[in-house]
């Protein structure tokens, strides 16, 4: 009897480690064949909530006001469940003989109080789950559609709304510069470049306050600014988290950049003066190769040189459909094919050409 008792219990504790085995030889198994979906959702299992932490956390800002409302509402419901306990325990007294009840402890609140917030906390949590299993299942950017290489139109639109909001911050940039100029590099009065147009926008796009620890008249590189510069800013970062975030020497990237015929380091031009029309000119675009920091001064490209067709040039990481979204002066955002008539995309380019770009146009 004992004999088959041990028996039962080796077998008992020998299930967990078949388990693991058979899991691990699976994973091994489908790396082999090239099926990265179970490796993946193992790693987001594990690792997920550290990439998450290390992403979210440096952008999380404290708000005093919160955590005060948060105390008061915590000390309240204290206060609700201690009176409604001792009220409870009361009328028990008076309705029985016998009275095994002692009176209400604060201890109880205490544990009530917990039992509260792990359920407020816990339901956040279900929903959070729900929304992200739901996600992962359908959304083109999600752990399936990586797995099979797709970079679906989620991240094409988010992108290109990106796009959209640095093009409408760079236009109120402008509205309000002296002789209507659009953002540009900067430079010393020795030739020395100092900033970018990304710098100049960035009380436009919420960031005042890490905008006024920047030494404008010393270079971005410089000794004095160069740890600001090393963070990343999510404005200018191309959607998705396999994408790097800063160059080898440390600096965050832009993944974005302006047309050359529109900003410069020494010339600029004005929103007022765009002969060939703003809804005719491009603004800026992707770039996916050589990316330059966001705050180098001379983060600029001519879209003449093409697209996904020279390195010094405009271009998007999509596979479905290949090209670059493109950005108008007048706020407006296109996907342009990478096979564009080279003359349309020159013309596009200029704001002073003259061409005709009405066919290229019509689709918009």
């Amino acid at each position: 009897m004992e004999s088959e008792t041990g028996t039962t219990t080796r077998k008992t504790r020998r299930w967990p480690k078949v388990l693991v085995g058979f899991l691990l030889g699976a994973v091994v198994v489908s790396g082999c064949l090239g099926i990265l979906f179970p490796i993946q959702t193992l790693f987001y299992l594990a690792g997920g909530w550290f990439l998450f932490l290390k992403r979210v956390l440096p952008s999380v800002s404290v708000s005093l006001s919160g955590i005060i409302t948060a105390f008061a509402f915590l000390v309240l419901m204290a206060v609700i469940i201690q009176l409604l306990g001792t009220f409870l325990i009361r009328n028990v007294r008076m309705k029985t003989d016998m009275t095994p009840l002692s009176s209400w402890r604060i201890r109880w609140t205490g544990f009530c109080l917990l039992l509260l917030v792990v359920a407020f906390t816990g339901g956040f949590a279900v929903v959070g789950v729900a929304h992200q299993s739901a996600w992962i299942v359908t959304a083109s950017e999600g752990i399936i559609g990586l797995a099979s290489g797709h970079r679906g139109p989620g991240r094409k639109e988010r992108s290109q709304r990106k796009l959209k909001n640095i093009a409408y911050e760079t236009i109120n940039f402008a509205s309000g510069a002296e002789g209507n100029r659009f953002p540009g590099g900067s430079i010393s009065s020795t030739g020395l470049p100092l900033h970018s147009w990304e710098t100049e926008l960035l009380p436009y796009l919420g960031r005042l306050k890490y905008y006024q620890q920047i030494d404008r008249f010393q270079p971005w590189n410089s000794k004095t600014n160069a740890k600001l510069f090393q963070k990343p800013i999510r404005e200018f970062l191309m959607p998705g988290s396999e994408w790097p975030e800063q160059n080898n020497q440390g600096f965050g990237l832009s993944y974005y950049a302006l047309n050359s015929h529109i900003s410069g380091l020494k010339e600029r031009a004005s929103l007022n003066r765009i002969p060939d029309g703003v809804s005719n000119t491009l603004l800026g675009g992707e770039v996916v190769s050589q990316l330059r920091a966001w705050g180098d001064p001379v983060n600029f490209r001519d879209p003449a040189l093409g697209i996904n067709s020279h390195q010094e040039g405009f271009g998007g990481p999509w596979q479905q459909r290949r090209g670059a979204n493109m950005v108008f002066l007048d706020g407006s955002a296109r996907f342009i094919n990478e096979n564009i008539d080279p003359e349309i995309l020159k013309a596009l380019a200029t704001p002073h050409g003259g061409e005709d770009v009405s066919t290229f146009l019509k689709g918009r």
